[in-house]
Parts: C-alpha cells; sequence; structure tokens
C-alpha cells in the first residue's frame, strides 16, 4: 500500500487542490469534493499527496471518478488503481466504469495494462470538445484472459 491513505470529506481541500494542479482546466472544488465524500458507497484514496482516485461503488459494480497525479510517470496512477481496485473488489464489486480522454495516451496505456476494454464512446464529453473513451473492466475475468 506504500504511502496511500483512505480520504474523507476532512481531506476536501487537499484534494481539490492537488485536482485543480493535475487538471487545471477542469478543476473540481472543495464544496464539490465535500458533497461527493459524503456520499455512500464512495472510496477516496491519497498518494503521499502526490496522487488521488476516487471511485463510487453501487451493488457490484464501481465507476472510477477522477484520478490524478502530481508526479508523472512514476507508478504512483497504476498504484493507486490498483489500491482501488483491490478495496473495491473486497466490497463485492464485479465491474468497474471509467471515462477517458482520447487523448490521453498515458492513461489509456495504464488501463488497457489493467484489463480495461472500451465499452462507448462519448463524444464531445469534455469542455474542450474532447471526445471520452468508455472503458469496462470485469473484474472476475483474470488479467491474462482478457481481450
Amino acid at each position: 500500500m506504500n504511502g496511500i491513505i483512505e480520504a474523507g470529506p476532512t481531506h476536501a481541500a487537499a484534494l481539490a487542490a492537488m485536482h485543480e494542479l493535475a487538471f487545471a482546466q477542469e478543476p473540481w472544488n472543495e464544496a464539490a469534493f465535500v458533497a461527493l465524500l459524503s456520499q455512500p458507497g464512495m472510496l477516496a484514496l491519497i498518494h503521499d499527496a502526490d496522487g488521488f482516485i476516487l471511485l463510487r461503488a453501487v451493488l457490484d459494480e464501481a465507476e472510477i471518478l477522477t484520478i490524478g497525479v502530481l508526479e508523472k510517470r512514476q507508478g504512483i496512477g497504476a498504484a493507486l488503481l490498483a489500491e482501488g481496485l483491490r478495496r473495491v473488489r473486497e466490497n463485492g464489486v464485479r465491474v468497474v466504469h471509467l471515462e477517458v480522454a482520447t487523448s490521453n495516451a498515458p492513461a489509456l496505456a495504464l488501463y488497457k495494462k489493467c484489463g480495461f476494454v472500451p465499452s462507448g464512446l462519448r463524444k464531445a464529453y469534455y469542455n474542450n470538445g474532447g471526445d471520452a473513451l468508455m472503458l469496462r473492466l470485469d473484474m472476475a475475468t483474470p488479467v491474462a484472459h482478457r481481450s
């Protein structure tokens, strides 16, 4: 787990500050994080103040709402993703969904490596007009058998 802690509403200001650094074009503010972290089924993890992930679980499905890292290409995103997936799996989640910018090659490579597969496309999803690729992970299928 190395440097990863679970975050709650008291971490909203720190999460908002990190989100602004990671996503300067579309930052989420502290109030948004407080609201999200107060909802049932939310899981937020922080990695040594260098990254974060938020997931929301409902029954046996979860969605990655956001994941961001401040130190690129250091394995922080992979560590956060692995820990988040481990925790939601332990709570009975079998399918994980997310949206990722089609232009975000590093994130797409990470998700592919973890077994996520395309499940759809959202045209002009982002404020800048960029498209989002919808991805899905069936956690019941071993990584070696995923296409």
